[in-house]
């Protein structure tokens, strides 16, 4: 190649740079501009320590005119098992924006809130001190916040977080419950009977006024409502995945089910007791905590926190049992154009990856890494051409039955909850169905091709230099320090906007954000397994699926379908049938959350088949985009989900 060339090359590098560079820089702060509401939120850490010497952490949305002399109500939310704080955006900007403190925690074993060691124990922790939660709130009614009306306290989150709001209204209404129980002993000061300071005293000790559980349907146990004195309303889709556990094996529960009708009776004179109930409809009274409602929107479970219309039923609730003094409509959101921000700096990140990697392979360690595309393989003669379109139709199919097979064959060989032991590793139990998924596709996408290739495309004047596969032991190490290079710069990245803008780059869940050095070894663990899998889906983009007499555009757009056909069409007949049964189960309710985790799959994937090429185009090999897929997938998946390690 020639100077001219390297040098046209680099200032095209230079140029896109640049241009990514700038979009990030706006996605960052209009991120910053929307979540601060205009600067008029403040938002900053939060960490406290905990028992068991470990540390909670939270994202503080603080309005600008909370003051002592104007004390505003808080909101403790927490997020799903495979998330972390900053998916309750949607309640945390909205409330935030209508006058209240919202804390978005990260649960233990999630975003950079610290560990606990193993699943028994986090079991454990969850039914004891939902998971930091009842820390949460011990510390916001301690008076170490003298803007915050200790009075007017709320819980709330989205599935797993859903629990720990439950696990803490329940906690904090057995303290009450014990208060009152002390107050009627005969030895009490008031004897059998409860003096106005004994009840203020158990009053007291209730922290809770107001509960929004998110995702999960309402308590069935008339028992347990009998000690819960807070005001609580349900939020549960109408297509939720967990529906086949409801009394009626259905998530449709209004009007009539156990869950739904336990809960309003719970706050009913004994004579009055309800035979149906009404969706959005308030039972019971704010003042003494009795106030019920449900919302059942219709939508699956994982929408919930990303619903504009779930939202306006969160800011509802808490409007009502606040007292919120606001002018701004339930409608009137602005988070999803915060999340649109968010979604700018992850297209630009991942647009960057290759212009980084050429002006990076200017450098002289990497430039023998430098090359240029080889020759296509040959154009498909009418029986390559059967192989060609057979081999997609195939490949999609194993990718549609490995997603059905997968969640079955890890919890075989994994297990699945307290009884797994401890995990250094592969400590993401979440995400082990989708690992065995990578590591069948990734051995049958390599053997396919190899098979392929010694029994019909040799045969056919594909060569060696066309796959772009064979790289001596000295190459191999070079160009893996590149991958490292490249994920640590745009690691760099994230942190700097984490640091200016305390935000991310992110579409729904799969997101690039800042993690825990403890997440590190997880990562490790898990990188051989998915290697597998984007250096099978490497070869087949760039070694098989790069024929003559297609156009580049219309070729890759092919390989990018080709990859997630099957798992497009596996997750079209979990919600599909969902859709279609008048009762709206869906179809493998058991695993539903190891096929739902395969829907981030489909644009990691798609977006991996991208790279891939482009990462061929510069190198001439199939090694540089396998090695970045792999450290970079791994990496999101990482930071965003429920791990188990060794590390408090």
């Amino acid at each position: 190649m020639s100077d001219e060339q390297k040098n046209g090359k680099g200032k095209s590098s230079a140029f896109w740079l640049c241009v990514c560079m700038a979009a990030i820089l706006i996605s960052c702060i209009g991120a910053s501009v929307l979540q601060t509401n205009f600067g008029a939120t403040r938002i900053q850490d939060l960490y406290i320590g905990t028992d068991h010497q470990q540390t909670v952490h939270a994202l503080m949305f603080i309005p600008k005119n909370a003051a002592a002399d104007h004390k505003l109500p808080a909101v403790i939310t927490c997020h799903g098992g495979m998330n972390s704080g900053e998916m309750q955006d949607a309640a945390a900007i909205e409330l935030s924006r209508r006058g209240v403190v919202v804390i978005a925690m990260d649960a233990y074993n999630h975003g950079m809130s610290s560990a606990v060691i193993n699943e028994h124990n986090f079991f454990a922790q969850e039914r004891s001190d939902a998971l930091g939660m009842i820390a949460m709130v011990e510390y916001v009614t301690s008076g170490i916040l003298d803007y915050v009306d200790t009075s007017r306290i709320g819980v709330m989150g989205h599935s797993l977080g859903s629990h720990q709001s439950e696990n803490t209204i329940m906690y904090y209404g057995k303290l009450y419950n014990a208060a009152i129980e002390k107050a009627k002993r005969p030895d009490s000061p008031g004897g059998a009977e409860i003096t106005p300071e004994e009840q203020a005293y158990a009053n007291s000790v209730n922290k809770v006024f107001a509960a929004f559980p998110t995702g999960n349907p309402p308590i069935a146990k008339p028992e347990t409502w009998a000690s819960i004195y807070c005001n609580v309303g349900y939020l549960y889709s109408t297509y939720d995945e967990n529906g086949y556990r409801t009394s009626t094996k259905s998530p449709i529960i209004a009007p009539v089910s156990d869950e739904a009708l336990t809960m309003m009776n719970s706050v009913q004179p004994a004579g009055a007791k309800l035979s149906s109930v009404e969706l959005g409809k308030y039972y019971g009274n704010k003042e003494n905590r009795t106030l019920r409602v449900l919302y059942q929107p219709a939508m699956i479970h994982p929408w919930i926190h990303f619903s504009t219309r779930a939202t306006a039923n969160v800011i509802e609730f808490f409007t009502r049992v606040f007292d919120l003094n606001t002018s701004l409509s339930q409608q009137n959101q602005i988070w999803n154009l915060k999340q649109f921000f968010n979604f700018i700096g992850l297209v630009a990140i991942f647009v960057l990856l290759v212009p980084m990697a050429k002006l990076l392979m200017r450098i002289p360690c990497f430039a023998s890494l430098s090359g240029k595309e080889p020759p296509r393989l040959p154009a498909l003669t009418p029986l390559r051409k059967a192989f060609f379109w057979g081999g997609i139709l195939v490949l999609g199919l194993v990718s549609f039955f490995t997603g059905i097979l997968s969640p079955i064959v890890s919890n075989t060989i994994m297990g699945i909850g307290p009884t797994v032991p401890r995990r250094i590793f592969l400590g993401a139990f979440e995400n082990n169905p989708i690992m065995i998924w990578a590591i069948i596709n990734g051995i049958i996408a390599i053997t396919a091709f190899w098979l392929i290739h010694k029994k019909v495309n040799s045969k056919n004047g594909v060569t060696e230099e066309m796959i772009g596969w064979k790289i001596d032991l000295k190459s191999l190490l070079k160009t893996f320090a590149l991958a490292v290079t490249i994920v640590s710069l745009v690691y760099a990245i994230v942190a700097l906007a984490r640091w200016a803008f305390v935000t991310d780059f992110r579409l729904w869940t799969p997101a690039l954000k800042t993690y825990r050095p403890d997440k590190l070894l997880p990562i490790i663990g898990y990188t051989p397994f998915f290697f597998l899998f984007y250096l099978g889906n490497s070869l087949l983009v760039n070694g098989a699926m790069r024929v003559e007499g297609m156009k580049e555009k219309q070729n890759i757009l092919i390989c990018g379908i080709a990859m997630i056909w099957g798992v497009v069409l596996l997750l079209a007949v979990q919600y599909g049938t969902a859709f279609f049964r008048a009762d709206h189960t869906i179809m493998w309710p058991a695993t539903w959350m190891s096929i739902f985790a395969m829907l981030f799959c489909i644009p990691q994937v798609f977006v991996a088949t991208y790279l891939a090429r482009y990462f061929f185009k510069a190198t001439g090999k199939v090694w540089l985009g396998a090695m970045v897929n792999t450290i970079l997938m791994v990496s999101m998946t990482m930071a965003n989900t429920i791990l188990f390690g060794v590390f408090v």
